[in-house]
């Protein structure tokens, strides 16, 4: 569908689109320009310190609203509320008009534990920050509720401190592409860019760790992901992870994702084990096989289980799984039985995805086949459930565009099992050193709600000649004191 919508505050359309994907999804939109199925006219007045905003739809939906908010006088608080004011003016008509609530409301956001977070900062209890946020954002209670079970989660972990570190450790590599897939990686191929790669690598792990000791930072969890870490061969897998060790031996929490079933065997979790990982990923997505085929996994069934046999020879205790629901060709019954299946592998956490189908991948070419929007909703409900059966509790969510039914991405686990560093992506709390292709440092500034990134280059070649100036660049982001 093409949504013509006409707007004073261009500046914000971008936003306004996200609002009509909630209920349209991946629409065309035009700005200020006619043309559309659907027309949206929004207006403004301002009348002392109140301004008042109206939404109007015509076309194939109709209906009218308008919404009043007081104006700041703080300029960027200002520039918050003016658009969420906006957004949520364009979401009640387009709630009138459809006659549909969706789940989460009107947010469009990554990160919605960061509404209660921020409430709770403002003097509010949990309680009453969660209420907040499900009132103002029409929030369906189930979903607020689950976000104040994850904040409960989190509040309990150990909390990150200014002089922590995360380090993260990118292997921008596949053994093939996952038709679902937005990552900038690249497939193994004939494995040509592996060896120059590690060296790479081993360079800019070596000048992180320097920068570690020189500002005093202190370890607290590594992560090696990717694309797949264990598409790397034995040798070139236990070179990246000794050159890490420094900071490995010291950390609370040491993840590798081994994400393909295909890419693992007994030489590389044994690699994996005796370089001090206390928690690896074993990812199958579903346990359908025709399922794995059209979505370009190229493993199978019988080769999860044997990875998780071969993980449990290992030694490893704590392994994550992930699944996807919405994948092409499933329905309900499908995911129960890959939940049922899951439950065999006893896996200490649990990811349950919501397909986000990105212009970037090839899955947009499946849409004919993906479920609706209900059915994922079930689907993601089912795994909530068998979670909790299983003595899991959620620590971490978030969100993506483009994802089916507007749900959302959950992490479960046993007690004492969260990742620590999925809670530090997600809520953004951590300082972090990465490195790789395409990684990206941050350093937060807790005091002033600030935090600072610096990208390495994307492309795999840029990146292996420019090594040393990926490790510059995070040495100018810890040039000044907090």
């Amino acid at each position: 569908m093409i949504v013509s919508l006409f707007t004073p505050t261009e500046q914000f359309s971008n936003d306004l689109a996200d609002v009509v994907r909630i209920f349209l999804g991946n629409i065309e939109l035009k700005v200020n320009e006619p043309g559309g199925e659907l027309t949206v006219t929004h207006t403004e007045r301002v009348e002392g310190d109140m301004r008042f905003c109206r939404m109007t739809a015509a076309g194939a939906y109709a209906g009218a609203v308008e919404n009043e908010a007081k104006i700041s006088q703080d300029a960027l608080l200002e520039k918050r509320y003016h658009k969420r004011q906006i957004k949520q003016a364009l979401y009640e008509v387009m709630k009138a008009a459809l006659g549909r609530t969706p789940p989460w409301g009107s947010l469009t956001g990554i990160r919605p534990t960061r509404l209660i977070y921020e409430g709770m900062g403002r003097g509010l209890s949990q309680e009453a920050a969660t209420e907040e946020t499900r009132h103002l954002f029409d929030v369906h209670p189930d979903k607020a509720s689950l976000l104040s079970q994850i904040v409960s989660v989190q509040m309990a972990l150990p909390q990150p401190q200014l002089d922590q570190v995360d380090l993260y450790v990118g292997i921008p590599f596949c053994v093939s592409r996952c038709a679902y897939c937005s990552f900038l990686s690249g497939e193994v191929g004939k494995g040509k860019q592996l060896l120059p790669y590690v060296d790479a690598l081993e360079e800019e792990i070596e000048e992180t760790l320097q920068l570690i000791e020189e500002k005093g930072l202190k370890p607290r969890a590594f992560y090696m992901g990717g694309g797949t870490p264990t598409s790397l061969s034995a040798q070139l897998l236990s070179r990246v992870l000794k050159a890490a060790r420094p900071f490995i031996d010291r950390s609370c929490e040491v993840t590798v994702e081994a994400g393909r079933p295909d890419t693992i065997d007994a030489e590389k979790l044994s690699v994996i084990r005796d370089h001090g990982a206390t928690r690896i990923s074993v990812n199958p997505q579903t346990m359908h096989d025709e399922t794995l085929q059209r979505i370009g996994r190229r493993h199978t069934t019988a080769q999860t289980e044997q990875a998780y046999a071969l993980a449990r020879a290992a030694g490893f205790d704590h392994i994550n799984m992930d699944l996807i629901a919405g994948l092409p060709g499933e329905d309900l019954s499908m995911f129960l039985e890959t939940l049922q299946w899951s439950e065999e592998l006893h896996p200490e956490s649990l990811t349950v995805h919501t397909l986000s189908i990105k212009r970037s991948s090839l899955l947009h070419l499946w849409e004919a086949q993906l479920p609706d929007g209900n059915m994922v909703g079930q689907m993601v409900e089912a795994g909530r459930r068998a979670a909790g059966e299983r003595g899991m509790v959620p620590y971490y969510l978030y969100r993506q565009k483009y994802m089916a039914g507007n749900l959302e991405n959950v992490g479960y686990a046993l007690p004492g099992h969260a990742c620590l560093y999925n809670v530090d992506m997600m809520e953004e709390t951590a300082n972090v050193l990465a490195v790789g292709a395409g990684a990206i440092s941050k350093r937060v500034y807790p005091a002033m709600g600030r935090i600072e990134r610096a990208p390495n280059v994307s492309e795999i070649s840029h990146y292996i000649s420019r090594t040393a100036e990926m490790a510059e660049r995070k040495r100018a982001l810890w040039a000044e004191p907090w």
